[in-house]
């Protein structure tokens, strides 16, 4: 069972006027969100997909306010992460966190460790639909202040999400940045543009 969910789709959900036609597109530009959307011409149902990246908009403005019960709304109790941090547990750390009390703990360190800058910008999101399941993809970038250093960097991100009583939530979380084998130096410096 989830949580109540108060975060900010329903009016970003209006504005955005779902009632666009169910033909897919391939790609679109909205001015009533921060990012570009791109929705696969095989994504069933693009009002969906459109509800999707609301909700998405809605989880960039509850991480920057750094609120800790707005963000654990975007998710299910049972949610599994592949974080960029290990998940700490008894016996040491994890490659992965498992279900809502080490994923709340590991929101309230991240924010712990920022000063109130914090800053999110996604570009490529791309959604993808199916029924109440749907994949979101895209790169993510960081910016702001951890223990007296500037933070800029760019992730890989994908969200699987669920459609639980009318709402979009997050069943799966991944993000990661790319690596060097031969160095085993994580590439925390690439951009979209070093594609």
């Amino acid at each position: 069972m989830h949580k109540p969910i108060n975060r900010l789709l329903p009016p970003v959900a209006v504005a955005l006027g779902l009632t666009m036609s169910s033909q897919a597109i391939a790609q679109d530009v909205s001015d009533k969100l921060p990012f570009e959307v791109i929705v696969p011409e095989y994504t069933e149902d693009v009002d969906a997909a459109y509800e999707i990246a609301a909700a998405r908009a809605s989880w960039v403005e509850a991480f920057e306010n750094q609120n800790v019960e707005s963000i654990m709304s975007f998710y299910v109790d049972e949610i599994y992460s592949y974080d960029m941090m290990a998940a700490p547990t008894d016996d040491g750390l994890a490659m992965a966190f498992d279900g809502e009390p080490i994923w709340r703990a590991n929101w309230v360190s991240f924010f712990e460790m920022f000063e109130d800058d914090l800053e999110v910008t996604i570009e490529n999101l791309t959604v993808y639909q199916s029924g109440d399941i749907a994949t979101v993809r895209g790169l993510t970038r960081l910016e702001g202040t951890a223990f007296g250093q500037y933070i800029d960097m760019w992730a890989r991100e994908t969200n699987v999400l669920r459609r639980v009583d009318g709402d979009w939530l997050v069943v799966h979380d991944h993000v990661s940045v790319p690596i060097n084998f031969a160095s085993g130096e994580a590439l925390m410096n690439l951009t979209p543009s070093s594609q």
